[in-house]
């Protein structure tokens, strides 16, 4: 069996040493979604945090939207029921993926309602009994908790307040991993002062794979066709395709089942076939025509204040009316970070969730 599967064991160990040395006791990983960090946390951080004498729990907080406190409370159940949970994972990381392995982790994968639930009492004294089952065992525990940014939503702040006792009343048997997708769901939920939880953990940027990752791929479509494919063009693919792994191995399954060993020639029948930039097609189709005009002016006009009058008139004439407020823009933009299409790393300053959708737009 071929391993699909790109390691990251350097990088892991890396993660798992600054918990062993207590320089922290929880980090917190962004990346735009897709870019492979739910794969680095279940194929290389959980079995290294094993082999390291950890016990190792994962909970995706969005696969359960509606209600993450039962998603949670199931995960530590898992966990503490001492049985063989080690299953494969085939066909979870990524869509299209084909990779699977041996995971030292719990993990959930629940249904989700269209409506937050509140959160239950049950769940959160169920979750503190578990916490603290966890914080008394011999070995040391990892929490790895994906897309943690849902938790910005007032309707779990319960569930937050819960967690953040937990964790600092824990601190030296519970050590967690956060994952996020969407920088302003993270920086509300850092820059909360009710939250300490999140201000003790250090933030760090998901590194994006880069040609390394590219050569390892192409060796193992060598290994399963003895076909050899150019690693100087596969990583030009690679950059065109927003470096998303996922998409990326999509790809040359395609052209092994095909036959093709031109990736560039492989590249232009992929694109007929599937819309690689189906994700960001959707997203531009679902925001209202202000929204649009905002993302334009974000990204052709980049020296205009947001708010200022040669912006407004920007927007005004993309939607085919006069000079629009400063309340249409202001509403426009809080559309726009609600739905994780940008963020503020400064006052007055917004940048795109994800750089490959600004791309997109300027390649329209």
């Amino acid at each position: 069996m071929i391993d699909w599967h790109f390691p990251r064991n350097t990088l892991a160990q890396q993660y798992m040493s600054a918990f062993d040395t207590g320089i922290t006791g929880a980090l917190a990983l962004f990346a735009p979604r897709r870019m492979g960090k739910t794969e680095f946390v279940l194929l290389d951080l959980a079995p290294e945090a094993e082999s390291r004498g950890y016990q190792v729990g994962y909970c995706s907080l969005w696969n359960l939207q509606d209600n993450p406190a039962k998603a949670l409370r199931v995960a530590l159940e898992n966990i503490s029921k001492q049985e063989d949970w080690l299953d494969k994972w085939a066909s979870y990381i990524g869509k299209g993926s084909e990779l699977s392995a041996n995971i030292a982790g719990a993990t959930v994968k629940l249904r989700a309602n269209a409506a937050p639930v509140k959160v239950e009492e049950n769940d959160l004294l169920a979750i503190i009994d578990l916490l603290g089952k966890l914080a008394r065992h011999k070995k040391p525990t990892l929490l790895l908790l994906d897309e943690v940014q849902h938790l910005a939503n007032e309707s779990y702040a319960p569930l937050v307040a819960t967690l953040r006792t937990q964790f600092d009343q824990h601190r030296k048997k519970l050590h967690v991993v956060y994952t996020g997708s969407s920088r302003d769901g993270l920086q509300r939920m850092f820059r909360d002062r009710k939250a300490p939880m999140f201000h003790a953990a250090q933030q760090v940027d998901f590194p994006q794979l880069e040609s390394d990752f590219v050569a390892f791929m192409l060796n193992a479509v060598q290994q399963a066709s003895q076909k050899k494919l150019a690693l100087g063009k596969a990583t030009r693919i690679f950059s065109k395709m927003n470096h998303n792994p996922a998409l990326f191995h999509h790809l040359l399954r395609h052209m092994v089942i095909k036959g093709i060993w031109d990736i560039e020639k492989g590249y232009e029948n992929f694109k007929e076939l599937v819309d690689v930039d189906a994700d960001f097609s959707a997203l531009w189709d679902q925001c209202k025509p202000a929204d649009c005009a905002v993302l334009r002016l974000l990204v052709e006009q980049t020296a205009l204040g947001i708010y200022s009058d040669e912006a407004r008139s920007f927007v005004g004439e993309d939607i085919g009316t006069d000079k629009v407020s400063v309340k249409v823009i202001q509403n426009a933009i809080e559309r726009l970070r609600l739905n994780q299409v940008l963020y503020s790393p400064a006052r007055g300053v917004w940048e795109f969730e994800d750089p490959g959708f600004k791309e997109w737009i300027l390649s329209r």
